[in-house]
């Protein structure tokens, strides 16, 4: 788990990584500013914004995501309609 963003409890998590997955719209700097409006320090918004992208082009399997499970996350393959390792 990313070292910055493993002290936030899973609810705030699970915030996070819908909006990073969710938000096309706003840009980094207004994310940032809702993140810390929601609970997270400007370091941790910070840190959760370097994974923005990676959120947006990609679905991930819960748990097995970049800021859960850096070294098992699951990215769906919509080829092969499965979850497989990066």
């Amino acid at each position: 788990m990313d070292p910055i963003l493993s002290t936030l409890p899973r609810p705030l998590l699970a915030f996070v990584e819908g909006q990073l997955s969710n938000d096309e719209t706003s840009t980094d700097e207004e994310l940032l500013e809702h993140f810390v409006a929601n609970g997270l320090t400007e370091d941790q918004a910070r840190q959760a914004l370097t994974y923005r992208a990676q959120y947006l082009g990609n679905i991930y399997l819960d748990g097995f995501t970049p800021i859960t499970a850096a070294d098992d996350v699951l990215r769906f393959n919509p080829y092969s309609r499965q979850f497989e390792p990066v």
